[in-house]
């Protein structure tokens, strides 16, 4: 984490859009007031990284016109305006580099002048109830907001106009067909919102599984496997190997994955998109990303590993391999701070196996606040209750301080219950969810 105080100490917003493109999949900033397009928008416009941009809605023009036009003028889905009442955040997510949450204006003096106070947490700081705190903000907003229309623009340049000549505020601006009001937050207590929350984490949750279910069903029909892949294989797996191979085939450009831009273009209609993926699919000749390794060993190793049995006799050298074996530990080990798994940081580069065995090796001695191993962790999500209700014990084991142990998020419990139990649970992580959005389906991407 850096504390960004600008002129203070160095460290200026300014320099995250330096480092920031080649590893940003889309933004997403609530930014309350923006005078000046060329500290943010025009970057993510010059990098083509597709942007979400919710500002404040009153009568004062905080977000200056001539950003709204050159967001309206863009004509794309890929680029996306709206104005909220009572929208007071200052908060961006370069989605895959991190995410900053502070005091900053999208202004030049914000920026640059200001004492301004705020923290930028890299991806691999971001914890799964951080992005969900986040997330859930942005449904918010995205609920409440006015979307930006060649109405609501010409409302403001009038308003503005009549700004810059003096003119007091009017109840007649409020009275506007173009603008959606919005009463604020109502305060509730702790507990509701924790309820809500949960809610809202299982109706996500069983959806998106059902969804997976549905294409296990679909790619695991004889008609639709590659030749490498056997009947055999639970329809879990193939679920998941078969979006693994689009993610990794059909999504990225160059370093980076576009699963926001496929979101926009397939969201209208998913069915045609996953079809199309199938045809593409069932021609592979051979498997493009070692997914036929990952389904033919790896794949039966894991669900033998965590079967109730072995669980029961895990010793460090097999957790060490389950969690090489799990593409979002794996895929998280890489970014893990070096001091964080007890590695010297002296400028050498770790190999991925040695971070895997540093990262697991802190979570096999870490505990939870209750005192559970992370063996107990995974037999209570896995066995400690009735299949209908794993997901609810999901939940728990990432936000009750009773069974939560770090470095195991939604991302690493959400594959694990998928290889554990392919046939009920298809495997889903942070990967999983991103190539179900770039088919078109609107899902939440967690953080690995």
């Amino acid at each position: 984490m850096r504390l960004m105080l600008g002129g203070l100490n160095g460290n200026f917003l300014a320099n995250i859009t330096l480092n920031a493109a080649s590893r940003t999949e889309e933004v997403l900033a609530a930014v309350a007031y923006a005078t000046d397009s060329e500290l943010l928008f025009d970057w993510c416009f010059k990098h083509e990284i597709p942007t979400r941009f919710y500002g404040r809605l009153d009568d004062t023009v905080p977000v200056q016109v001539a950003i709204l036009e050159k967001f309206l003028n863009k004509r794309s889905p890929n680029y996306v305006c709206k104005l909220v009442r009572y929208h007071h955040a200052k908060v961006i997510w370069w989605r895959g580099y991190g995410l900053y949450i502070g005091s900053a204006n999208l202004t030049r003096s914000a920026w640059y002048k200001n004492v301004e106070a705020g923290c930028f947490f890299e991806e691999s700081e971001i914890t799964d109830e951080m992005a969900t705190d986040i997330l859930d903000m942005f449904d918010v907003l995205e609920t409440n907001a006015t979307p930006l229309t060649e109405e609501l623009l010409e409302l403001m340049r009038e308003r503005a106009k009549r700004l810059s000549e003096s003119e007091p505020p009017s109840d007649k601006f409020w009275a506007s067909p173009s603008l959606r009001d919005w009463s604020g937050l109502v305060t509730t207590d702790k507990n509701a919102v924790s309820g809500r929350k949960r809610t809202q984490f299982l109706e996500e949750w069983h959806s998106t599984l059902q969804q997976l279910r549905d294409i296990g069903d679909r790619i695991s029909a004889s008609e639709n496997r590659p030749p490498w892949v056997g009947a055999e294989i639970p329809r879990g797996a193939q679920a998941d190997q078969f979006l693994h191979a689009h993610y990794y085939q059909r999504t990225f450009d160059g370093q980076k994955a576009q699963y926001a831009i496929h979101f926009e273009a397939n969201k209208s209609n998913p069915e045609h998109a996953l079809r199309e993926t199938i045809s593409w699919w069932r021609s592979l000749s051979v498997a493009p990303n070692h997914e036929d390794e990952m389904l033919k060993s790896s794949a039966p190793f894991l669900e033998a590993a965590l079967s109730k049995y072995e669980l029961d006799t895990m010793d460090y050298e097999i957790f060490r391999r389950v969690c090489a074996e799990v593409h979002s530990i794996k895929d998280y080990s890489r970014r893990v701070p070096n001091a964080s798994v007890s590695l010297v940081s002296d400028g050498r580069r770790y190999t991925i196996d040695e971070k895997v065995a540093a990262l697991s090796q802190r979570i096999w001695a870490d505990r939870s606040a209750a005192g559970a191993t992370v063996v107990e962790l995974l037999h209570y999500i896995l066995y400690g209750g009735s299949t209908d209700t794993l997901p609810e014990r999901l939940w728990d084991a990432t936000t009750n301080p009773k069974w939560k142990i770090s470095g195991l998020g939604i991302s690493a419990l959400g594959e694990i219950v998928g290889w554990a139990l392919p046939n009920q649970f298809p495997p889903r992580n942070g990967r999983t969810s991103k190539a179900l959005k770039s088919l078109g389906y609107n899902v939440r991407v967690h953080v690995e």
